[in-house]
C-alpha cells in the first residue's frame, strides 16, 4: 500500500515502515557542499582495505580461538550463536536501549554518508528515508543511481562506497574520545577497598556491610589499597575482633566485627567480603589512559556488564564512583560505549571484501579498475565469488566450529 503527499512518501508492509522525504536529500545537498567532505572521502577510500584486513584478521583470530580453546568454545556455547550478533534483544551483552539508539545512528550515519559523497561529486539520489519496525527506528536506506556510478571511475565511485563505513568508524573514534571524557570526570567515592559480594552469614554480613561499600579503614588505620589492607589484615587471626570504617556513598559508618575461621585454611581468618580484582584506582586509571599505544585499548572492547570490574560504569563498579557530572556519567559513558562499539564494528564488517557489502562492491570495481581492464567481466566475477565464499566460508566457522568441536 502506498500513499503520497508533497513532501513525504509512505510505504507501508507488515510491520516495516519506509518514510521517504525530500528533505533528506536537500540536507545531503548542503553537506556535500562542505570541502571536508571531499576530504573525507579519500581518506575513507584509502583506509578501507585497512578496514577490511581488520576484519578478516578477527575473523581468524577468533576461529582460531575455538580451534585452539575448548573453554573459548564452551563460552560460546553458553552464550548461544546470536551472541556474535549486532541485534539488541538477541545478543545477550547489547542493552536494548542503548543497543537500538547505536544501531539507529550507525545505519543513518552510513547511509547518509554514501548520500553525500555521491551528492558531492555529482551522481544523484534517486530517494532516500527512513525504515521503521513499527514504531522503532531501525535504520535509514540512500538509493543513489547505479547507472551513473557504472560510468565514472573507481577513484570517484570507490570513495562513495567507502564512505558508509569510513563514516562508521569516524563516529566511532570521535564517541570513544567523548568516553573516556566522561570517564575522566569520575573519581571514587573514597580511597580503600570496594566491597563486591559478601557470604552469607559471615561477620561482614551479620555486622551490615553490604556490597558497593569502601572499606576505608581497619582499626582507624587507613587502607587505600589492597595491599595496604592485606598487610594489616594479617596481624589478626580467627576469634579476633576487628573495626572496618566504611565509605557508603556519602556517609561513613564504624562495624565492629569478631572474624571467623576461612572456610578454605582453619588457621586464617575470614570477613566475608568478595573483593574486585582490581582496586578501584587501578580500575578508573587504565580506562582513563587506555587511549595510549598500550594493551589497555583492549579495554575499549570490553562489555560493560555486571562481571565486568575492569571497566568503571559497568553494573558492578559505578557505586563506588561519583563525577562532577552527576548521576548522568552513567547515561552519558553507557551511551558513548555502545556507539562507539557498534559504529566499530559496523565499519570494519561492513568493509569485509564481501558480495553485496561496500567492501564486496568496492573489491570488484577496484579489481577492474587496478588491472586496467586486464581482466574478463567473467574473470573479475569468478575472483569475487571465491573471495566470498572464502568470507562466508569463515563466518560459518565462526558460528559453527563451538558445536561441532
Amino acid at each position: 500500500m502506498e500513499e503520497k503527499n508533497s513532501k513525504i512518501d509512505f510505504l507501508i508492509f507488515p510491520f516495516l515502515w519506509l518514510f521517504k522525504t525530500q528533505q533528506g536529500n536537500r540536507l545531503m545537498d548542503r553537506l556535500a557542499q562542505y570541502r571536508i567532505i571531499s576530504f573525507l572521502s579519500y581518506f575513507s577510500l584509502i583506509l578501507m582495505p585497512i578496514f577490511s584486513i581488520i576484519a578478516i584478521l578477527v575473523l581468524l583470530l577468533t576461529v582460531s580461538l575455538y580451534l585452539s580453546f575448548s573453554e573459548v568454545r564452551e563460552i560460546a556455547r553458553d552464550v548461544g550463536p546470536q551472541g556474535a550478533l549486532l541485534i539488541p534483544g538477541l545478543n545477550p551483552y547489547l542493552p536494548i536501549v542503548y543497543g537500538w539508539i547505536a544501531i539507529f545512528i550507525g545505519i543513518v550515519i552510513h547511509e547518509l554518508s554514501h548520500g553525500v559523497v555521491a551528492r558531492n561529486i555529482g551522481i544523484p539520489v534517486k530517494s532516500a528515508g527512513l525504515m521503521f519496525f513499527v514504531l522503532l527506528p531501525i535504520g535509514a536506506f540512500v538509493e543513489v543511481d547505479d547507472e551513473k556510478m557504472d560510468s565514472i571511475s573507481f577513484k570517484k565511485s570507490g570513495r562513495i562506497i567507502a564512505a558508509g563505513s569510513g563514516s562508521n568508524i569516524l563516529v566511532a573514534f570521535l564517541s570513544l574520545l567523548l568516553l573516556v571524557g566522561v570517564v575522566n570526570t569520575m573519581q571514587p567515592v573514597a580511597q580503600g577497598i570496594a566491597v563486591g559480594q559478601i557470604f552469607a552469614d559471615s561477620p561482614a554480613h551479620e555486622a551490615g556491610i553490604l556490597p558497593g561499600d569502601i572499606i576505608t579503614h581497619l582499626n582507624q588505620v587507613p587502607t587505600p589499597d589492597s595491599a595496604v589492607f592485606s598487610s594489616n589484615f594479617d596481624n589478626f587471626g580467627p576469634g579476633e575482633e576487628i573495626v572496618l570504617t566504611v565509605q557508603r556513598q556519602h556517609q561513613q559508618y564504624d562495624f565492629e566485627l569478631i572474624l571467623s575461621t576461612h572456610p578454605d585454611n582453619q588457621d586464617l581468618p575470614f570477613i566475608g567480603v568478595v573483593r574486585p580484582p582490581v582496586d578501584i584506582n587501578n580500575s578508573l586509571e587504565m580506562y582513563q589512559s587506555g587511549l595510549g599505544l598500550s594493551t589497555n585499548f583492549l579495554l575499549y572492547l570490553s562489555f560493560p556488564t555486571s562481571s565486568s570490574f575492569l571497566i568503571p560504569f559497568s553494573d558492578s563498579m559505578q557505586k563506588f564512583y561519583t563525577s562532577s557530572l552527576g548521576d548522568q556519567y552513567v547515561v552519558l559513558s553507557n551511551l558513548f560505549f555502545w556507539i562507539w562499539f557498534i559504529n566499530f564494528n559496523l565499519g570494519i564488517f561492513n568493509a569485509l571484501p564481501l558480495g553485496p557489502l561496500d567492501g564486496g562492491q568496492a573489491f570488484k570495481r577496484g579489481l577492474k579498475s587496478f588491472t586496467k581492464n586486464k581482466l574478463s567481466e567473467y574473470q573479475i566475477n569468478l575472483i569475487a565469488r571465491f573471495v566470498t565464499l572464502s568470507i562466508v566460508s569463515l563466518l560459518l566457522m565462526m558460528f559453527l566450529l563451538p558445536y561441532l568441536l
